[in-house]
């Protein structure tokens, strides 16, 4: 990540620090030519071991999973064709759990009002 940002802003930097600990300080010292050869040469020879996929512009990973994916129409499958109409962009309303989660909850709190509702279905209320 630090190399890709300064392949596009090193002009800019005159110092990076690493601020690491003992531990860790042995690794970076083993990686550091890799990443940052001080000639050709060291270039060179660095080349072999670098991981082919390094990142974005900015040296982040990329995770195909974790992309943002912007659907034209969210909840429906992509291969669901235009000729099957509203009803099929609407078949998927009330069909996730959430949706299966509660019945009419202003009937069931009018029916408990009125106290109508059953001691079983009262206990299930209270649960929710």
């Amino acid at each position: 990540t630090v190399r890709r940002f300064l392949e596009v802003h090193g002009e800019t930097l005159e110092k990076v620090v690493f601020a690491v600990s003992d531990l860790e300080e042995a690794t970076y010292q083993k990686l550091l030519p890799l990443y940052f050869p001080r000639s050709l040469e060291e270039e060179a020879q660095s080349l072999p071991y670098l991981p082919a996929d390094i990142g974005n512009a900015e040296g982040e990973p990329v995770v195909p999973e974790r992309q943002i994916r912007i659907t034209e129409k969210p909840g429906v499958p992509d291969d669901a064709s235009d000729e099957e109409g509203l009803e099929a962009d609407l078949s998927f309303i009330g069909s996730h759990a959430f949706a299966r989660m509660e019945g009419d909850v202003d009937k069931q709190r009018r029916l408990i009002l009125q106290g109508q509702l059953s001691e079983a279905a009262l206990q299930k209320q209270h649960q929710r």
